[in-house]
This record gives structure tokens, sequence and C-alpha cells, in this order.
């Protein structure tokens, strides 16, 4: 058995566009529907020459055949020209799952460099596959990895998750004296990037921060790992999906108009509009990061650092019980080839 990751560290330089997991809030934000009605034609609409679900790879015998779940993909993506369709890393990947009996949400985030097996680029890191062939592309490789039974996405662009806090006048984060020695130089960059001034901040503690200081409490990194940054992520995405279910009717206009520009997605009007009509009556239950068990490590065809799953048909089973209540889920043939070629192949 290879290595496990405790104590290990990715030692890979990360550039200043990551993007999060607020995805869920292109959900959340249609709410009442009579706003959103009039402004669905600011959705940039994924065509069938873009996107064609009968060319997205679904397993045989996967989660194809699951019934009362709704399954989304939720891609963000760094592009600073608005380019959504494709040539631009999934900095940002979540299988959104709805499950409409029990209107509950679950939530899981992939890391961005978790090594998995793109059709016809082989093995890469997950947010490769959406520059390398868009939404289609990225679908198929989450189906063909997971089991999973993805053909519904959408994307958002650079910038949306600070515009979304400060429309909603901010989140409240129980902010520690760790966290405060290292978070002002972030707001600064943001500062720098967007254009935005926003105040440092001069104390621990549970506190209000507004949309730029939100985000560079989410790119915290430094002080303990990628997986606790992304748990940063999934704390913020939770308190903004609290806030906008409460937020008042001009707030909520505020968010449309920001983001639904931003939004690329092949979900119909009439998919949106249902999900808005009935948001109220759903559950953000739980969120996670996969791979559960996990090993930071190399291929030998790249020499690149990976997050690699300890363990495939595990965690890809271990997956099916967190989303779908699936228990002792047996992994497809295609799974059980590409775990054994990613076996092969890391080292870790």
């Amino acid at each position: 058995m290879k290595a496990s990751s405790n104590g290990k560290k990715n030692s890979r330089k990360k550039r200043w566009g990551i993007i999060f997991v607020i995805e869920l809030i292109l959900i959340a934000i249609l709410v009442p529907v009579i706003f959103v009605y009039s402004k669905l034609s600011l959705v940039q609409s994924a065509s069938a020459a873009d996107v064609n679900k009968d060319n997205i790879i679904i397993n045989d015998g996967s989660a194809r055949n699951l019934t009362g779940y709704e399954n989304i993909a939720l891609f963000g993506v760094d592009s600073r020209d608005g380019s959504l369709k494709k040539d631009a890393r999934s900095d940002s990947i979540i299988v959104l799952s709805i499950n409409h009996d029990t209107k509950k949400i679950k939530m899981l985030s992939i890391f961005r460099d978790t090594c998995v097996k793109v059709p016809e680029y082989g093995l890469t890191k997950a947010c490769h596959a959406y520059a390398y062939g868009g939404a289609e592309l990225a679908m198929s490789t989450l189906n063909m990895n997971f089991d999973l039974n993805l053909t519904e996405f959408a994307t958002v662009d650079f910038g949306v998750m600070a515009d979304i806090i400060d429309d909603v006048d901010g989140i409240d984060i129980d902010l520690t004296q760790e966290e405060l020695d290292v978070i002002n130089p972030l707001i600064d960059e943001q500062n720098n990037v967007t254009g935005s001034n926003s105040e440092h901040l001069s104390e621990p503690g549970l506190q209000t921060l507004n949309g730029t200081q939100a985000t560079a409490y989410a790119r915290i990194r430094k002080i303990d790992s990628d997986y606790k940054r992304a748990e940063r992520q999934r704390t913020v995405l939770t308190k903004i999906f609290e806030k906008v279910k409460s937020s008042r009717n001009r707030q909520r206009l505020e968010m449309v108009n920001d983001i639904l520009p931003k939004v690329y997605t092949n979900l119909s009007s009439s998919d949106l509009l249902v999900l808005a009509k009935n948001l109220s009556d759903y559950t953000l239950e739980q969120s996670d990061g996969f791979p559960f068990e996990k090993a930071a490590g190399t291929l030998g065809t790249d020499g690149l650092s990976y997050v690699f799953c300890d363990g495939f048909n595990k965690n890809v089973t271990e997956l099916h019980q967190y989303l779908f209540d699936e228990m002792n889920y047996e992994p497809s043939e295609t799974v059980d080839e590409i775990g054994n070629e990613i076996y092969a192949n890391g080292n870790y």
C-alpha cells in the first residue's frame, strides 16, 4: 500500500485566481421567481453544439438509475475575459445532489488537483478537463472516474462570490488569531486585482466580513493546508446560502443582476424556475471534500503534484454512500481499471 498523506504538503505555487464552492448560490439567488423570470435572458445558455448530452460518458452499472435525485455539476473558472465555455481551468468543482424526495441538498467539492483519467487525454488533474473540453468533457470525466450520471451543469466566473456577499450585507465569520495574522495581505491582493477598497481586519473573533474580506478568508492556506482552506470555503458557502435564503427582495434582485450575466449553463429556463420556486422547501444538509482518504504525490509521467485517492475504489464507494446513501456500493469495471492505472503510475 502506498503511503498516506499525513504530514505531506503540496509544494506547488498557487496562483491568485482560486475560485471555490460558491456556485450553489446560482440556485439560492433564484428566488422569488417573479424577479428571476424577467432576468433569465441574462444567462449564457449552452447550446446543444457546445454541450451535447448524448456525448457525455456514463458508465454501465453506475448511478444512472438513481431515482429522486437531481445531480448538477458546478464549476468555478478563472476567466477574467468572461469566457466560460472552455480554455479555463475549473478551480472549483462541485457535485450538487438534490434529493427531491427528502428535500435535502448535499454537495461534494472535488479537489482541483485530484488525479483522474480524462477521456482522450489520459491521467491528469481534475481541473484540466474543463480547459480541454468545457463542461461536456468535465462531466464525462466526473462520471467516468466516479460512476456519476451528470448531464446538467452551471459555470460561473471570477469574482461572483464577493458580489453576492456584498449584496447580502456581509457574512459572519469567527476569525482565529492565526487567520487574522495572514488575512490582511490577502485583502490587499484582492483589492489590487478587483479594484475594491476594503479595510483591513484588526481583531479576531466573530465579525461581519464584506465580500473582499470573506474572499481573502477563503483563500487562507499557509497556516495549515489546502484541505483546511477547502473547509473554510465550504463554511463561507454555507453562510452565504443561509443569508441569501433570509434576504430581502431588493437584495435578491441585486444578486440576480450581478450574477446571472456571469452564469453559463445548460439548465433551461423552466429548470431554473422550478429550482427557484422550490428552494425554500429544501435544506442544505451536508458539504464535504473529495477524496475522503487522500495522499499527496506525483505522477511519473509529468512530475507535477497531485492529490491521489488513497484507495480509489474505496473512495468511490464512500462517495456514493455520502451523496446517495448507497451502502456497500460496488464501483464499475471502468472505475476499477482507472484506479489500477493511477496506482501503477502514481508516486504517493
